[in-house]
């Protein structure tokens, strides 16, 4: 069993090292040299295969024997399940609104798809709505069921996101410059304060 849990981890953190680099500046443009036109298509080429990639492991990780972390409890596991649907809505209207953008599908119609700035929605009040609302299911699914398999995913999962928001932070200054400075400044990285940013300052629209 213990074998099948160092897998786990380390198929958890190949897939996120493979996001880094996949989706690095630097391998973007070897490959837009090297594709030519063609390189419109690799989001979505990326999409498919990232998505691919992770139902294998959650099926690997569904497959395998483990055992609970503790015990869970009526609390726990009312404390999950709305922690957990909160974050599935939060992630649901982030999905929904920039699916087309972040999938690659933008490519098939359009062929300047790159990224704006802008103010809507929940990126009034905080930066990475899509990483929060990560965070709260995966953690909440926890409370309910407390597994190591479950521990495990999160954990990796969990210190990637923080480790690759302060890289994707910086890639986000030098392309906005203070127009992001100044959304920094505005609005808090993962804990909404739920105060609305007045119109006019800017919103990425990543995540």
């Amino acid at each position: 069993m213990p074998g099948n849990h160092i897998i786990l981890f380390l198929l958890w953190t190949v897939y996120c090292l493979l996001h880094s680099l996949l989706a690095s500046i630097a391998i973007k443009i070897k490959l837009a040299v090297i594709l030519g036109n063609q390189f419109r298509y690799y989001r979505l080429v990326y999409t498919i295969f990232a998505f691919v990639f992770l139902v294998y492991i959650l099926y690997y990780q569904f497959s395998i024997e483990t055992m609970a972390v503790f015990k869970t409890t009526m609390f726990s596991r009312l404390a999950g399940v709305t922690i957990a649907l909160t974050g599935l809505v939060i992630m649901f209207i982030c999905i929904k609104k920039y699916f087309i953008s972040l999938s690659g599908l933008l490519s098939l119609v359009k062929e300047d798809s790159h990224s704006t700035l802008i103010i809507s929605g929940v990126h009034k009040y905080v930066r990475h709505p899509l990483y929060l609302g990560t965070f709260a299911f995966i953690w909440g699914a926890f409370l309910c069921f407390p597994l190591w398999t479950v521990l495990i995913a999160d954990t990796v999962i969990t210190v990637y996101t923080l480790i690759a928001i302060r890289f994707e932070e910086d890639k986000l200054v030098k392309e906005y410059g203070n127009s992001y400075k100044q959304y920094q400044a505005s609005v808090p990285k993962l804990i909404p304060t739920f105060r609305s940013v007045p119109v006019g300052e800017p919103r990425s629209t990543l995540k």
